[in-house]
């Protein structure tokens, strides 16, 4: 009965440890996607304000 309880806990504490690393993986996904965004927009600035001042 002692091994059932306690493989049973194991479980549950590998499932919690998993779900925590793909939480915490897809957070900085969606972190590194509107990085990659931010800086896109960014160069995107700098080429504007450049073409504009050689004219």
């Amino acid at each position: 009965m002692d091994l059932v309880l306690l493989s049973l806990a194991g479980l549950g504490v590998l499932y919690l440890i998993i779900s925590f690393a793909v939480r915490f993986g897809i957070d900085s996904s969606k972190q590194v996607r509107s990085l990659r965004k931010e800086l896109h927009e960014i160069k995107k600035q700098l080429k504007d304000i450049e073409s504009s001042t050689k004219e």
